[in-house]
């Protein structure tokens, strides 16, 4: 199934409940895929956007007591409604109020997805777990970890990293594509959390092929990024990028998908 292509012709509204750091990154890229973004944070108007939503992004990266009642808010209508919900647990190992706002969240909200990079995952399933800032910590990815949060919290888990590992169904897959430039621009990562949302088209249980086709179309953007002219550079890199996550179709990134299992 041509997942993109549907992503393309439904353009999915999503909304994105996302840090002060990235939301116009966000934003842009949701555009250039082709999904339509809602930056909304009111808890007061959740009822009436999840009416015509596809999906939630919720993505802890500015954490404060306010926004975080707020997130649960609205995340409960969502679950409500019946709209899949992308959690992303940003620097959860970093403190432990993060821990504990992710503990009551993931016990609160049936969560469809946790996107994070290994040490965020780790920190979900080991309390021992830190990390420095939003950077992950653990240089080898091992499927286990993402094998046990699948488990624990019943949901898909996307754990990124120089391997991205997606797990669903008890399945697991591993995906190799990417760029270390990823690392260089901030909001990368969250705006990942904001594509595979914008992929579910509310459905609450997708298959780990949905997922894949996600992480490859965004991963495979990328590195052809990367190999532009001047998008070895940070700066050029983020902005090629844009143009690439709307120019990258499914043929393309089927032919260069580096899976490993």
């Amino acid at each position: 199934m041509d997942y993109l292509a549907t992503v393309r012709d439904t353009q999915p509204l999503v909304i994105c409940y996302t840090n002060d750091v990235v939301k116009n990154f966000t934003a842009n890229g949701l555009l250039s895929l082709g999904a339509s973004p809602a930056m909304s944070e009111a808890p007061e108007e959740a009822a009436d956007f999840f009416k015509v939503a596809q999906a939630l992004l919720i993505n802890i990266g500015t954490l404060t007591e306010q926004c975080g009642e707020d997130m649960l808010k609205i995340a409960a209508e969502a679950n409500k409604q019946g709209v899949p919900i992308v959690f992303d647990p940003v620097a959860v190992g970093a403190s432990q109020y993060r821990k504990d706002f992710c503990r009551r969240f993931l016990e609160e909200i049936d969560v469809t997805v946790i996107k994070g990079n290994a040490s965020e995952i780790l920190a979900l399933v080991d309390d021992r777990a830190t990390m420095k800032g939003t950077d992950s910590t653990v240089e080898d990815v091992s499927i286990d970890i993402a094998e046990q949060a699948h488990r624990k919290y019943n949901a898909a888990i996307v754990m990124t990293g120089k391997t991205d590992v997606i797990v669903q169904d008890d399945k697991s897959v591993a995906l190799a594509n990417g760029t270390p430039l990823l690392a260089k621009v901030t909001g990368t990562g969250c705006l990942l959390g904001a594509v595979v949302a914008s992929f579910l088209l509310k459905e609450t249980h997708p298959s780990i092929e949905k997922l894949a086709s996600a992480i490859s179309y965004y991963t495979i953007s990328a590195e052809r990024a990367a190999s532009t002219a001047g998008g070895d550079l940070p700066g050029t890199f983020a902005t090629v990028f844009l143009d690439e996550l709307n120019q990258t179709t499914t043929a393309c990134y089927q032919q260069e998908i580096k899976r490993e299992k």
